[in-house]
């Protein structure tokens, strides 16, 4: 059996209540040559049932009997993935029909670009609103020392780059493992987004905790400091602080 051109890599943990519609979404793709591997981080709820029923060969279900969290659940894929491509989805999230189908094109027209992203729509607990990211590759790696430069459930990347180049994620900077992954992908090979919504991006009550976003806030700085330091910056406290307090716009 051939690989699969795209692996469409999906954790899920205690993902039951809206997972239908983020596979349905994923099935209804015009692009139809992908795998869908789905890591099944140790959920307690009816995933496993919502999988079952799902009813597509493209469908390959991993299942970790523990819990390794994102991260690990994230890097268990990348592991077992077989396509060219990589493209990442949550399990609460909705693919425009032709996400697939563009970021294909856009990468085999850009062979120097490594990773592929786009714009997010978000909807569900807030009114929707479109989350632009910078377009180009310059633009988005000075981005990057502000801000993550790519939406996490947009991308889609080279397997082959990644393994390459020892690229997964690093649990110790979570909730922004994957702002830490970008930080590091852009020091080997350009990336870039393409200038339309690719993902409408569900907000909910689950989607992150008041702990979480100070974990985030301080695992962004670290993230910043470290591409600052790159450059030959080593800025104090305070102005890691002020740093980030401007790329909040606050």
């Amino acid at each position: 059996m051939s690989a699969p051109r795209v692996t469409v890599l999906m954790p899920a943990w205690n993902a039951a209540e809206y997972l239908a519609e983020a596979l349905e979404s994923i099935r209804r793709q015009s692009y139809s040559d992908f795998e869908l591997l789905v890591v099944d981080d140790g959920s307690t709820d009816r995933t496993p049932d919502v999988l079952a029923a799902c009813g597509d060969s493209r469908l390959r279900v991993l299942r970790n009997e523990t819990r390794r969290k994102l991260s690990g659940a994230l890097n268990r894929g990348l592991e077992e993935a077989r396509g060219e491509f990589i493209a990442r989805m949550d399990a609460d999230d909705l693919m425009r029909p032709d996400r697939l189908a563009r970021q294909v094109e856009h990468l085999e027209r850009h062979s120097d670009i490594g990773c592929c992203g786009g714009w997010v729509c978000s909807f569900g607990a807030e009114p929707r609103k479109i989350q632009k990211y910078p377009v180009g590759s310059e633009w988005v790696k000075a981005f990057s020392l502000f801000y993550s430069p790519l939406a996490h459930p947009t991308a889609m990347f080279r397997r082959e780059w990644f393994a390459r180049e020892g690229l997964h994620y690093d649990g110790s900077f979570y909730p922004t493992e994957d702002y830490e992954l970008w930080s590091r992908a852009l020091l080997c090979f350009p990336c870039d987004n393409l200038p339309r919504v690719l993902v409408d991006y569900r907000v909910h009550g689950k989607s992150m905790t008041g702990g979480e976003w100070s974990d985030m806030d301080a695992q962004t700085v670290r993230v910043q400091r470290r591409i600052l330091a790159q450059l030959g910056i080593e800025p104090s406290a305070e102005e890691s602080r002020l740093h980030r307090a401007a790329s909040m716009g606050l």
